[in-house]
C-alpha cells in the first residue's frame, strides 16, 4: 500500500477549498445545463465536460489530450468516469448514453463551464470555490469547476428502475499550469457526494481510457496498434505505439500519454487494472447486465465472468482478463506485457486498447463525500513520461505550490509599419516572492516575445528589457515601451507575449506563460494579437504611395497562411492587399490582354482592401501579370503587379 505523504499545506487547502464548494450553492439544478471547457494554457490541450466525460458529446473532436497543443496530434477517444456499487455502475463511456448529467448553477448558462481566467463563464455569484468570506479560491494558473449526478442512471432515467438512482453528486475540479516543468499535465480532482439516505457500500471508482496513441482517425487505423504499460510504484497506467510510428501525424515515436492516480479514498492508488481490446468487446450501459461486467471487471472478479460465461456462453474471461504468467496480486492487474499483441509472424501488432484503471472497495456514508486525484501527463518517450510522473507526484505532495511569476498586462498602439507596446510598472512596484525571508522583488525584467504563427509553436524573442522601476511608488501606465519596427508588414497579423522573468540559482530562466492557444487570447493580459494598417490617401499627391502586397505573390511564400487547425477547409486563405487607398475608391483588375477580372469597391477609412484572388466568376486566376485601376474623387492611379504559383 502506498501511504501518501502530505504536507500541512495542501490539507489545509483542500480543505478549504472543499469547504467552500459546499457552501456556496446554486439557487437551482436542472438537467439542462450540459457545458464544455477546453484546458488550453498550457502545452497539452485538454477537453472537459459536465457530464463525467472528457471528450465532446457531440462527435466533433476538439483538444482531446492533444499534445503539443494546436498540432493536431490529439490522442483520446473516450475517456471518462465509472462509479458504481454492486452492481450499479454508472458510466459515461457508451457515447450513446450519458448517465452522469449537469448540475445547473455553477456557470454562467451558456454552453461553458466556469473556467478560472474568463469570468465571463462564471455564474452571477461569482467563481464557485471561495472561502469563507466569499473570495474565489484558485490553487493553479487555469482551473475549471463543475459539478454533475446521476441524474440519467441508464437503469433509472431509460429502463425505468426507480432504486437504481443512486443520488449521487461529484465536484470536478481541473488544475492546470503553464510553468515549466508543470506545463504538460492537468491534475483532475474528484468529491464524490452521497446526497442518498442509503451508505454506499463497496464502491469502486474507474478512470476509463480509450487513448489512441499516434491518431484517432480511422483513416490510418492508428487507433488499433497500440500497447498499454503499468507501473504500480508510480500509480500509473500508460500507452504507447507498438510499431513506435504514426502513419496518421507522419511522426515516428510518437508520445505517450498517461493517467496517475494520486489521491485514493483507501490510500491503496490503482488497486485494479485491466485492459481490454475494443475490436473484440466493448463496454456498453444500455442494459442492465452491462452494469454487472463494468463491475465485476472492476472488482476482479472473475468468478463472475466464469459462472456467466458456462451459463450463456458470453463474457469470456480471456477478453477481459490479461494476467500473464506471473499475476501481480492474484486477479488484480493485468499483465502489460499481454497487450504487446503479435500477428501470426511475430511481429508486434498491438490492438485497439482501453485500460480499466480503477480504484476499490471503499464506502460513503449519507452525506459524506470520498476524493480521488487523477493526473493526465505525456512524455515524448517512456523515460520522460515517467520522468514527468514523478514531477507532478513531487508537486503533489507539496501541495501544488507551484512558483508562478505574474504576467504583466501588455497594450498596443499600430501604425504604419509599426508596433508600439506599451506596458506599466505595477510588477516593479507591488511584486513580492513570498518565497524569500523577507518577501522582495526579484525579478528581473521583461522577455519581449513575437510570432506569425497561429499554432503559437515558435517564437521569435525580440528583446530583454531590464526591470528599472523597483522601489517606485508612482504607478506609470506606460513605463515601459518597446517599438517594432523591423519586418512589420501591413495587413499581417502579429501575436506578441511580455513575459517577466528571473534567473534561479542554478542559472534556469523561470517567467510568465506564454500564450499556447490562440483562443485564450483574450483570457490572458500579456499577449496580445495586432494588424499594423496604411495610412489612406488624402490628396492627388498621395495616390503615388498606393501598393500591391505582397508584389509578386508567391504561393508558397510565408504569407500563403494556411488555415490553423482545420483541414476540412482544405485551400489556405490567399490574399493581396491594395494600400494607402482613398476613401471611397473603385479598384478594377485587368489582364495584361485587357480582360476585366475583378472589380472591388472600397468604402472604409483604413487605407487598405483586399482581394481573395479570385475572379467575378469566383474562381482562382491564373499565374500572370495583372494591372489594376484606380478611380476615387481625388484621381486616378494604374499599376501593376504579379501572381507566381
Amino acid at each position: 500500500m502506498m501511504e501518501m505523504k502530505k504536507t500541512a499545506l495542501i490539507v489545509g487547502i483542500l480543505s478549504a477549498i472543499f469547504l467552500a464548494a459546499m457552501l456556496v450553492s446554486p439557487s437551482f439544478a436542472g438537467l439542462e445545463d450540459r457545458a464544455f471547457a477546453t484546458h488550453n494554457i498550457n502545452k497539452v490541450g485538454f477537453f472537459t465536460t459536465n457530464i463525467g466525460q472528457f471528450y465532446p458529446y457531440g462527435g466533433q473532436f476538439e483538444k482531446t489530450l492533444e499534445y503539443p497543443i494546436n498540432s493536431g496530434h490529439i490522442c483520446m477517444y473516450r475517456q471518462c468516469l465509472m462509479i458504481g456499487v454492486p452492481v450499479n455502475v454508472v458510466s459515461a463511456a457508451d457515447g450513446r448514453f450519458e448517465e452522469f448529467d449537469a448540475i445547473g448553477g455553477y456557470n454562467a448558462g451558456e454552453g461553458d463551464i466556469a473556467i478560472s481566467d474568463n469570468p465571463a463563464t462564471w455564474p452571477s455569484w461569482g467563481w464557485p470555490v471561495q472561502d469563507g468570506n466569499g473570495n474565489p479560491v484558485f490553487l493553479s494558473q487555469q482551473e475549471s469547476f463543475c459539478v454533475y449526478s446521476d441524474s440519467t442512471n441508464w437503469r433509472y432515467y431509460n429502463n425505468n428502475e426507480p432504486d437504481m438512482l443512486l443520488d449521487m453528486r461529484v465536484y470536478q475540479t481541473i488544475y492546470s499550469w503553464a510553468v515549466e516543468p508543470a506545463d504538460r499535465f492537468h491534475v483532475l480532482r474528484f468529491q464524490i457526494e452521497n446526497k442518498s439516505s442509503q451508505p454506499y457500500v463497496d464502491i469502486y471508482f474507474n478512470f476509463y481510457s480509450d487513448l489512441d496513441v499516434g491518431g484517432i482517425n480511422n483513416a490510418t487505423l492508428e487507433w488499433s496498434d497500440d500497447c498499454v504499460g503499468f507501473d504500480k510504484s508510480r500509480e500509473l497506467v500508460y500507452f504507447y505505439d507498438s510499431d513506435s510510428y504514426s502513419d496518421e501525424w507522419g511522426q515516428a515515436d510518437p508520445f505517450m500519454p498517461g493517467v496517475v492516480f494520486l489521491k485514493t479514498p483507501n490510500d491503496s492508488g490503482i488497486t485494479d487494472f485491466h485492459w481490454i481490446d475494443v475490436d473484440i468487446d466493448e463496454v456498453r450501459v444500455n442494459e442492465a447486465i452491462w452494469d454487472s461486467v463494468s463491475y465485476y471487471l472492476m472488482k476482479s472478479d472473475t468468478s463472475w465472468f466464469h459462472e456467466r460465461n458456462q451459463k450463456f456462453g458470453d463474457f469470456p474471461v480471456a477478453n477481459y482478463f490479461h494476467l500473464g504468467d506471473n499475476p501481480l496480486k492474484g486477479t488484480h492487474y493485468d499483465d502489460p506485457e499481454t497487450s504487446r499483441i503479435t500477428d501470426a509472424t511475430g511481429n508486434l501488432v498491438g490492438g485497439a486498447m482501453v485500460a480499466y484503471i480503477c480504484n476499490g472497495p471503499f464506502d460513503i456514508q449519507p452525506g459524506d463525500t470520498a476524493e480521488i486525484w487523477v493526473a493526465l501527463a505525456v512524455g515524448d518517450n517512456e523515460q520522460d513520461l515517467l520522468d514527468n510522473v514523478d514531477k507532478i507526484r513531487e508537486y503533489y505532495e507539496k501541495g501544488f505550490n507551484i512558483p508562478v511569476i505574474p504576467a504583466p498586462s501588455l497594450n498596443a498602439d499600430v501604425g504604419d509599419r509599426k508596433v508600439s507596446l506599451f506596458w506599466s510598472n505595477e510588477l516593479d512596484i507591488s511584486y513580492e516572492n513570498p518565497a524569500l525571508t523577507p518577501p522582495a522583488n526579484d525579478l528581473e525584467g521583461y522577455i519581449v516575445y513575437r510570432t506569425t504563427d497561429q499554432t503559437l509553436r515558435t517564437w521569435q524573442v525580440l528583446d530583454t528589457i531590464p526591470m528599472i522601476f523597483k522601489g517606485d511608488s508612482i504607478f506609470d501606465a506606460r513605463a515601459y515601451e518597446y517599438v517594432d519596427n523591423s519586418g512589420v508588414y501591413n495587413g499581417f497579423k502579429y501575436y506578441y507575449n511580455l513575459s517577466a522573468f528571473r534567473k534561479t540559482p542554478v542559472g534556469t530562466v523561470e517567467e510568465s506563460p506564454r500564450l499556447s492557444d490562440i483562443n485564450n487570447l483574450d483570457n490572458q493580459p500579456n499577449a496580445i494579437a495586432v494588424t499594423p494598417t496604411t495610412l489612406p490617401a488624402i490628396t492627388g499627391n498621395d495616390l503615388d504611395r498606393i501598393k500591391v502586397v505582397p508584389n509578386p505573390f508567391i504561393i508558397s511564400a510565408p504569407w500563403d497562411e494556411s488555415r490553423v487547425g482545420n483541414s476540412v477547409f482544405g485551400e489556405p486563405v490567399r490574399n493581396i492587399a491594395f494600400t494607402h487607398l482613398p476613401d471611397p475608391c473603385t479598384i478594377k483588375i485587368f489582364t495584361i490582354d485587357g480582360d476585366l477580372v475583378q472589380t472591388l469597391e472600397h468604402r472604409n477609412s483604413t487605407g487598405r482592401e483586399e482581394w481573395n484572388l479570385l475572379s467575378s466568376e469566383n474562381r482562382p486566376v491564373v499565374s500572370g501579370v495583372y494591372f489594376y485601376h484606380i478611380k476615387s474623387e481625388i484621381g486616378e492611379k494604374v499599376g501593376r503587379f504579379a501572381i507566381v504559383r
